[in-house]
């Protein structure tokens, strides 16, 4: 059980969970193997054979489209099952199968166990266990055995599945992070770094108004540092239901001159961008207004519907004007200025001011950056 659940981060675990498997069941070989959904491709995940032996290396691309135990069986290939080759197959089909007569016949290999991990919808996953001709036909302790270990090797697989999935979405996602101009940090509840994208591992690099003490990231300038660390505090403890403030926007000063980098932090889980997760807790963006190109607003709007109105507010606030000043440089009410915003965040998702910006810096990289 131990090399079972230890193998959806160490595949090195279902060898040796196959290898007792085999033991348990005195199978001469055994084999872990997944199909695809169409059937013609397969993989063996692990395998074991007493003697060892390469003669089976042509199951996986060969043998297991014309293995009669399946392609016979199939109505019975449930998950959770555990059947006896004669149980899948008739002698009279086996013994004049190509699958026999040029596989397991050399290897004078001749009775079956299989145990069904996953079956349709999802890839046939299973374990096959062979004895020879000269031995007896697996039986009730057999399957006894197996149906003891199969939950938990279902549960494993399952959970191998979900890792694989996780991993795929978050390699996709850093990919798109650092095709983005905005050095993104991705922070975890306690303040630090797990993951940068290319432009913010530049800003790091350089050391000029960011750089990152022992994994926590550290503003340059002594009164900056101080605003970033007060409002990253604050990012982190909203899941707690303190009454703090979620993060913020400020600017960091570069102390050899030049122009400072703009700041904004926030959750990530109320971003709708940046998912919360087991690590990251809170995201700090940071721009460069010197090197970034202009956003284009247009496409923004244009992505999200705004009106023409909608398009103006959400132009000034993600200029980074309060909701007050944007009303009085646009020459409305502040209610009315409410009401458009109330419209805008309707449109796009968002929640607050901060979430608004979040999504209009991250909209239009290669159409997937905002649902990453």
């Amino acid at each position: 059980m131990a090399h079972v659940y230890r193998s959806p981060i160490d595949p090195s675990g279902w060898d040796k969970a196959i290898s007792l498997i085999a033991a348990g069941i005195r199978a001469t070989t055994a084999g872990i193997h997944v199909h695809a959904p169409d059937g013609r491709e397969a993989s063996t995940v692990a395998s074991f054979a007493d003697p060892k032996t390469s003669a089976l290396s042509r199951y996986p691309g060969y043998y297991a489209e014309r293995n009669v135990w399946l392609t016979e069986g199939t109505s019975r290939l449930k998950s959770g099952a555990v059947l006896t080759g004669e149980e899948l197959c008739s002698d009279e089909i086996l013994l004049r199968s190509e699958f026999y007569n040029d596989c397991l016949r050399p290897l004078r290999l001749r009775h079956a166990i299989l145990a069904v991990i996953e079956s349709s919808p999802e890839p046939l996953s299973y374990v096959l266990a062979l004895r020879t001709a000269s031995r007896r036909r697996f039986g009730d302790i057999e399957r006894e055995r197996l149906g003891r270990v199969l939950p938990h090797m279902i549960e494993a697989m399952r959970i191998h599945a979900k890792l694989e999935t996780t991993l795929g979405q978050e390699r996709t996602a850093a990919e798109i992070m650092d095709r983005l101009p905005l050095g993104i940090f991705l922070l975890d509840a306690r303040a630090r770094v797990v993951q940068m994208n290319a432009a913010a591992r530049s800003i790091a690099g350089r050391e000029e108004a960011l750089r990152l003490d022992r994994g926590v990231l550290v503003a340059s300038e002594t009164r900056a540092d101080v605003q970033l660390q007060r409002m990253i505090f604050g990012a982190g403890a909203a899941a707690s239901g303190r009454n703090l403030t979620l993060g913020g926007t400020c600017a960091l000063p570069r102390p050899r001159g030049g122009h400072p980098l703009s700041a904004m932090v926030a959750p990530t889980g109320v971003t709708g961008i940046f998912p919360a997760s087991r690590r990251a807790a809170v995201v700090v963006l940071v721009e460069e207004p010197v090197q970034r190109p202009p956003l284009s607003f247009a496409a923004f709007a244009k992505s999200f519907k705004l009106s023409k109105s909608e398009a103006l507010l959400a132009q000034q606030l993600l200029s980074g004007l309060s909701l007050r000043e944007a009303a009085q440089k646009l020459g409305i009410r502040e209610s009315t200025a409410r009401s458009h915003l109330k419209r805008i965040f309707a449109k796009t998702g968002a929640r607050r001011q901060s979430d608004l910006i979040l999504r209009a810096l991250t909209h239009g990289v290669d159409g997937a950056a905002r649902d990453s």
